[in-house]
């Protein structure tokens, strides 16, 4: 009886066992390698505060602020390295800083380049003189002031003469819309608009009249000009001719703006 060869098992399995301690090994030492590099990796970096602190060296000062909003100057001042800390409360704003003396100091000229009062809202005069003008016979006086628009008027339409029939005046605001109404009775009733009055800064100062609008209403009639309008301070512009008098009479509008003190 043959008894069958019982360590061939044995051999295999140690064989097995032989062949995988490479492997094995291997498998230690990448685990290792990892849990090194794990452990000397960084950890990652904290998010950065939101805001800078008080730091060793810098001084304090506190501003009062008058015509800006703190949000809105703190945002600006965000540029500097500097703790920024805000109060706007009862009509009372505040802004404390903490930074080095240089900063603070850079920071107080800011602060007085930008708190600074609005520019005053300017006041505009607007005059509209409503001549008639006539091309034959007296057609009356006008003032010493409307002269040199009648020697003009005369060059250009060969009037005879003309005379001031209504002064038209009213007041508006720099960077505004005007509107106004005139009731002349027996000449009917005037409205002057105007879209937007804008005043430059050159001297003599310049006035633009947007969307300017002169209609007169008489009855069933109507007739208006108007049309974007630019004028010296004190200058006055013929507007041009706004209708016809039943006398026969043309109407010239001469228009002034002057800016008030």
């Amino acid at each position: 009886m043959r008894i069958p060869n019982a360590s061939r098992p044995v051999v295999s399995v140690v064989t097995a066992l032989v062949l995988s301690a490479p492997a094995i090994a291997a498998a230690q030492d990448s685990t290792a390698e990892t849990k090194a590099a794990a452990a000397a990796s960084p950890s990652p970096a904290a998010s950065p505060e939101a805001r800078r602190g008080v730091r060793p060296g810098d001084v304090q000062k506190v501003f009062v602020i008058n015509h800006v909003g703190i949000n809105d100057l703190s945002r600006v001042l965000s540029v500097f390295p500097a703790e920024l800390s805000g109060m706007d409360r009862d009509n009372r704003r505040v802004l404390s800083v903490s930074a080095a003396p240089a900063v603070v100091a850079a920071i107080e000229e800011t602060i007085k380049r930008l708190d600074v009062p609005p520019p005053a809202t300017r006041s505009v005069e607007v005059t509209a003189y409503v001549l008639e003008c006539s091309a034959s016979g007296d057609a009356g006086t006008l003032p010493q002031d409307l002269q040199a628009v009648l020697v003009q008027l005369k060059k250009i339409f060969n009037y005879s003469g003309c005379t001031l029939a209504r002064t038209l005046f009213a007041r508006g605001t720099d960077d505004s819309r005007f509107a106004a109404e005139f009731n002349e009775h027996a000449a009917g009733t005037y409205h002057l608009t105007i879209n937007r009055i804008e005043v430059d800064a050159s001297q003599p100062p310049v006035v633009r009249l947007h969307g300017l609008d002169l209609a007169n209403f008489l009855g069933v009639a109507r007739s208006r000009l108007g049309g974007d309008i630019e004028v010296r301070d004190g200058q006055k512009v013929v507007l041009g001719r706004l209708g016809t008098t039943e006398s026969g009479r043309d109407q010239i509008v001469v228009l002034t703006a002057k800016v008030a003190p």
